[in-house]
């Protein structure tokens, strides 16, 4: 039996790898993220590219959050992708939570319009310690807001560039009402 898979691996050694160029799909701008190689097209597709998402935006803001991306199809010499995962790299929350003498973290599954359900992880920091009532209005609020505002869109439209920004300040105005807050939208992923 290890004769023939080992047999099987000579035989693709001796074929040429052949370099496919991956692109992003429409809403993250069609760009050109670089090559891959394989010995077969077929061999791409289910494959995921980790890359900075200051790759996708050019923003040096964005150097510290990353974008997991899935090849979903190969077209000639292209293989086009889809987003799987966005989130911040655990160095940058550890660094901006240093302060804060209050943190919650509140991890919300919802299914979005197109019926696909996605995971995010919400980090929230205050600046001092709070009573429970308020720790469950504040994780309640978190709660719902997510789940209306991922039902209302379908799953390309979470996964654009500034979903994390915009969830993080919309959320902050919301918590206002009860306690300043600082958001961070740690992770925002697929869930199969």
């Amino acid at each position: 039996m290890a004769n023939k898979v080992q047999k099987n691996k000579k035989v693709l050694r001796k074929v040429k790898k052949k370099w496919f160029k991956v692109v992003t799909p429409d809403y993250l701008n069609s760009i050109e993220l670089g090559e891959i190689s394989a010995y077969e097209p077929a061999s791409l597709p289910g494959r995921t590219i980790c890359i900075p998402l200051k790759e996708l935006t050019g923003s040096p803001r964005d150097s510290m959050s990353k974008i997991k991306l899935r090849i979903t199809e190969v077209r000639g010499e292209t293989c086009s992708v889809e987003p799987e995962e966005l989130s911040v790299q655990n160095a940058q929350v550890g660094r901006s939570d240093r302060r804060a003498k209050e943190k919650i973290i509140t991890m919300v599954d919802e299914t979005t319009k197109d019926k696909q359900k996605i995971r995010i992880k919400i980090y929230i920091l205050l600046n001092n310690k709070v009573i429970r009532a308020v720790r469950t209005a504040i994780d309640s609020t978190t709660r719902n807001f997510v789940s209306n505002y991922i039902n209302k869109r379908e799953a390309k439209d979470v996964f654009v560039t500034s979903t994390p920004k915009n969830i993080a300040n919309k959320l902050k105005d919301e918590l206002k009402k009860i306690y300043p807050a600082h958001v961070i939208v740690w992770k925002i992923k697929k869930m199969k």
